[in-house]
């Protein structure tokens, strides 16, 4: 379901950053550490390397964040053709090794469809691919948005390096939800702890008819340990790169070309 039109712009093009204060009076919410039951939303039970982190965050930082007033770069690619065995040709090489990485580990960890979905074969058709990275000092976030839908098709790939932080997912209401014939049961909030080197995917039900955001705060409640099963407790926030990758429409990659 397309709950949301493409009036709702990538939440960083209009207003880079949500920084919100932090209440003594708000009931603080627990998040959880595992995913919550969103049709379409995976987090893999395993994380990148530490090594294979690190170079990536560095090589990041050296080539587009340091000593330089900015916090977001996109970068753009195409897939494998019959003539180029490169899974991103045009992206830089460290963000080749990791979409390689990704494949391997996320294979055992998605339904097939949404893998072949994420890292095609190589006879499949060419398609445009966008690398978005993003970097959060600790009080900052990112406003509650669903991709934009006349510019990104399914399928969503998050990684988070140096520091990890909740995310909050709501779902988008539609008509029946609106005049109160959703069930009694649905759940309409949730609340993921992103751990640092976690992978993050969206598809289907999460891709559309969720919207995803990152409060501005300074440290975050999350379930106490791996399993979620001991005390809550507050955790630091420490500064946070995000690498999101994305699908293009067909055509959407063509600057200056009409709004598909």
């Amino acid at each position: 379901m397309y709950a949301v039109n493409d009036a709702e712009h990538d939440a960083r093009a209009t207003s880079p950053f949500s920084e919100d204060s932090d209440s003594l009076f708000d009931e603080p919410q627990i998040a959880m550490r595992t995913a919550p039951p969103i049709p379409g939303l995976f987090v893999a039970p395993i994380r990148l390397p530490l090594e294979l982190a690190n170079d990536i965050v560095q090589q990041c930082m050296n080539l587009y964040f340091d000593g330089r007033d900015v916090n977001q770069i996109m970068l753009f690619g195409r897939t494998a053709s019959e003539h180029n065995q490169n899974m991103g040709s045009g992206l830089p090489t460290f963000l080749i090794t990791l979409l390689h990485w990704l494949a391997e580990m996320l294979r055992d960890h998605l339904p097939e469809k949404v893998h072949e979905m994420l890292f095609p074969p190589k006879d499949a058709p060419q398609r445009a691919r966008q690398a978005i990275l993003n970097l959060y000092h600790p009080g900052e976030g990112i406003s509650p948005h669903v991709d934009l839908l006349k510019r990104f098709d399914d399928g969503i790939i998050g990684v988070s390096f140096g520091s990890g932080c909740v995310m909050n997912f709501e779902r988008v209401q539609c008509q029946e939800e609106l005049f109160g014939e959703a069930g009694p049961l649905d759940r309409n909030h949730w609340d993921l702890y992103l751990e640092e080197r976690s992978v993050l995917v969206l598809s289907e039900d999460a891709r559309y008819d969720w919207t995803h955001g990152i409060d501005g705060k300074q440290k975050d409640f999350v379930s106490g340990g791996i399993d979620g099963q001991g005390e809550p407790d507050w955790i630091d926030r420490g500064t946070r790169l995000s690498i999101t990758f994305r699908w293009l429409l067909p055509g959407a990659d063509i600057v200056g070309g009409p709004d598909p």
